[in-house]
């Protein structure tokens, strides 16, 4: 050995007999200790977190793979570790992150066919020199597969949807009536029969509940086959409110049509008339119309000439009638005459199982008016029109589809256009987590994809590709799943 770069046997002994070789070995100890708490340290943080974690060294060489990262890929520690990378995956986002230097976060990567993740990767540098690379995966495939046959399977049924609704509105005068909870469902009930009666019908539900709708349902389910007349009792001036409903004779008052004008009892002759907002009729006319009730006839203004009548009589309401009659607001003998049968629209607050329907007729509707293609709503939009208190209940929630429809930039609904009224409420759309209110049902599935998993794993004696593949799903997924779920993997 060359003396200016080595020391000799005996220089080495003398030197250890010096006070400093105990130093000297102390502060190695002290050191091995060190690197074998951060060796320790790093081992149990790369099999706590829930991403795959691989490290590559300057030759695309794997240097760490981590407990996760065999779960996700299905491949062993042992037979990737010193192995170029390269020979394992067929679409590489480490090498090239490593290369040119560049750093990725959350970005959506497929690594090997049928396997989906989102990436976060940077190179590893060493005084300035790139020395490797290192990556961290979130599992996303079961996401992602599910999503693609959610949507595939949401054209399925609009489709299909489309057509049955093209059937059955041919034979069923309630099918533009949506929703299947028991609040909508026992009004369309009483509704279905009493349509087939001439009876009067007093439909009774907040601003916005479908009530001409359900008045146009029950007169084209009912045996009449003259016209559907609506009039709406709050928007017409008290003091023409007889001539609109009756008509006048020619020249009956001052500005009045030479020709006279037939009045909306006549228009309505062999059909239905809906007195809309009945509780806004002017008293006067309560009496009159009471009249034309009893007769079944009534007079032109101006006119002498009794006009009869056949007309199926339906009023809607929001208002509470009976605490107007007892304010002296209504008439209660005419309360009782149209009050024979009584149908109840509930708000869309008592029907919130219903709002999800209605959305998604909603959003096909207006797509076809806006020329849109909406094929998803996003979960926070949906939660957050579960939880809104809707005022103006269907019309209202019409109203917000149509505006975020037509502001929408991509074929997802999602919350950003909402209207400043969902900006106001108590609570965070975008913390609500839909399948928490599921709980139950979230822990039955649960509890039987795991019997199910361990069943096929017992049956195929722990083979993950054959499970996997009698499962129908891709062995990254079954690892997945086997760790979730708490089967031991053998």
């Amino acid at each position: 050995m060359n003396s200016h770069c080595s020391l000799s046997i005996e220089e080495f002994r003398s030197y250890l007999e010096t006070d400093q070789s105990e130093k000297i070995i102390e502060s190695f100890q002290h050191l091995l200790t060190l690197y074998e708490l951060q060796q320790a340290r790093l081992e149990a943080l790369l099999d706590t977190v829930n991403e795959a974690i691989c490290i590559i060294d300057e030759s695309d060489k794997v240097v760490v793979w981590n407990h996760h990262a065999e779960l996700l890929y299905g491949i062993a520690t042992d037979e990737i570790i010193g192995r170029p990378i390269e020979g394992f995956f067929s679409n590489l986002m480490l090498t090239k992150v490593m290369k040119e230097r560049r750093t990725v976060h959350e970005e959506y990567h497929t690594p090997c066919p049928d396997t989906h993740v989102l990436i976060n990767a940077r190179p590893v540098k060493l005084s300035g020199q790139v020395i490797g690379g290192v990556c961290a995966e979130r599992d996303i495939t079961e996401v992602v597969q599910l999503n693609q046959k959610l949507s595939q399977t949401h054209q399925e049924v609009q489709t299909l949807k489309q057509e049955i609704d093209k059937i059955h509105s041919q034979s069923d005068s309630f099918s533009t009536v949506y929703g299947h909870s028991s609040a909508i469902r026992e009004a369309v009930s009483i509704a279905r029969r009493v349509a087939a009666t001439a009876v009067p019908v007093l439909l009774r539900g907040e601003s916005g509940t479908g009530k001409e709708l359900f008045a146009r349902a029950i007169h084209d389910a009912s045996q009449v086959t003259g016209p559907f007349i609506a009039i709406n009792c709050g928007a017409i001036s008290p003091s023409l409110f007889e001539s609109e409903l009756f008509g006048y004779q020619p020249g009956a008052f001052t500005g009045a049509d030479r020709k006279g004008k037939v009045g909306l009892l006549e228009q309505a002759n062999g059909g239905t008339l809906l007195l809309d907002e009945l509780g806004d009729m002017p008293k006067d006319m309560q009496v009159k119309l009471l009249r034309v009730l009893q007769d079944k006839s009534f007079y032109r203004v101006g006119g002498n000439k009794a006009i009869h009548i056949d007309v199926r009589i339906i009023a809607a309401t929001h208002r509470n009638l009976e605490e107007m009659i007892k304010n002296g607001e209504f008439r209660e003998d005419l309360y009782y005459r149209l009050n024979v049968v009584a149908v109840s629209l509930p708000s869309l607050r008592d029907r919130l199982d219903d709002i999800p329907e209605l959305v998604h007729k909603g959003v096909l509707h207006y797509g076809t008016i806006h020329n849109k293609k909406i094929s998803k709503v996003n979960p926070a939009l949906m939660a957050s029109f579960i939880q809104y208190p809707w005022p103006g209940n269907i019309r209202e929630l019409f109203n917000v589809l149509e505006r975020l429809v037509i502001l929408a930039d991509s074929d997802q609904l999602g919350i950003d256009n909402l209207p400043v009224t969902f900006c106001q409420l108590d609570f965070p759309v975008e913390s609500i987590d839909p399948c928490a209110m599921e709980g139950s049902l979230l822990e039955k599935t649960i509890s039987l994809e795991k019997e199910v998993i361990a069943k096929v794993l017992a049956e195929y004696h722990f083979n993950k590709a054959a499970a996997a593949k009698k499962l129908g799903i891709p062995r990254s997924t079954l690892y997945y799943k086997m760790q979730k779920l708490g089967l031991e993997c053998q």
